[in-house]
């Protein structure tokens, strides 16, 4: 196997489809489709099933995907830091981000950086949260971009913007009256919630949004891969969903948002971490101070309208 089959397959299993993990590899597909069955007769099994409505993981994949994703991460990090020794005289800022983090959002906040800072490299890294907070003890990264109240004592922290939780009924909840504007914890705590590997912080919120109201989480016993997965799964009647406002794409029709008990929306927080021992660069201090000072009047109100 080599380090192209590999992102092959890690682009496949993102986007859920050859044609765009293709594009976003920037091969044709015949080239991509040899080389994930190479892949996988090197292997020993299947990584996706096809239909001819999507590409999805097989058992197999969605226990060997992880792994593979772990490769990629590692000779991008070997990468960077030979550069790092290589060439000390380049400034990077390292980022771990959630995959929850809205990507549009991402972009308003780092980009007013860059432009006032041509010479400083971003690098983004996307993957378990429980690895990119690992890797900020560690060094390995400057920032962790991720879910508000995961922060602990040696890290330093400030907020960045938060959005709306909103509950997708399972099946065609809708078809029998009209939808709500709005509905509260109470009214849907009955129903069993499809959900995601506690990888990117959206099921450690959700648990902690029911305990917060006392009220029990039904849990499916199954996971879904991503976000698109939890909708589809809720428009097949499998369970109810709750996603972030930004997270919604296939039938936002569907989704109404969560109040609390004042009528309120629930909201998601999300925040930048970093290590309380400071920074040696100039530029990482400049970039925490722009999170501080800069950030919040970028993203202010544009949270709630993603």
């Amino acid at each position: 196997m080599n380090l192209s089959q590999l992102r092959f397959a890690s682009a496949v299993a993102s986007s859920g489809s050859f044609t765009a993990a293709a594009a976003t590899c920037c091969v044709t597909q015949p080239t991509l489709s040899n080389g994930i069955a190479q892949l996988e007769v090197e292997l020993g099994e299947r990584l996706f099933v096809r239909t001819t409505r999507k590409v999805a993981l097989t058992p197999f994949g969605v226990h060997v995907l992880p792994y593979v994703d772990q490769v990629l991460a590692a000779q991008s990090s070997l990468v960077q830091q030979t550069q790092a020794y290589l060439r000390p005289d380049k400034r990077l800022i390292r980022i771990g981000t959630s995959p929850l983090i809205s990507a549009n959002l991402l972009r308003l906040m780092i980009e007013p950086f860059q432009r006032g800072h041509p010479g400083v490299d971003v690098v983004l890294r996307e993957m378990n949260m429980t690895d990119l907070y690992r890797m900020l003890d560690d060094s390995l990264l400057d920032f962790v971009f991720g879910v508000a109240g995961v922060h602990k004592g040696t890290w330093a922290a400030t907020f960045l913007y938060q959005e709306p939780l909103l509950f997708i009924p399972r099946g065609a909840a809708w078809q029998a009256g009209p939808r709500p504007r709005s509905v509260q914890l109470k009214d849907i705590a009955a129903e069993t919630y499809v959900m995601v590997p506690d990888a990117c912080g959206l099921s450690r919120a959700t648990r902690a949004l029911f305990r917060s109201q006392r009220r029990k989480l039904r849990e499916y016993s199954g996971e879904a891969m991503s976000y698109q997965v939890l909708e589809e799964w809720a428009a097949l009647g499998i369970g109810a969903a709750i996603l972030p406002s930004s997270k919604i794409t296939e039938r936002p029709h569907a989704a109404v948002p969560i109040a609390d008990k004042s009528g309120q929306p629930v909201v998601i927080g999300f925040e930048a971490s970093w290590t309380r021992s400071g920074f040696r660069s100039p530029h990482l201090n400049e970039f925490s101070k722009h999170l501080r000072t800069v950030v919040p009047s970028v993203v202010t109100g544009l949270g709630t309208r993603e």
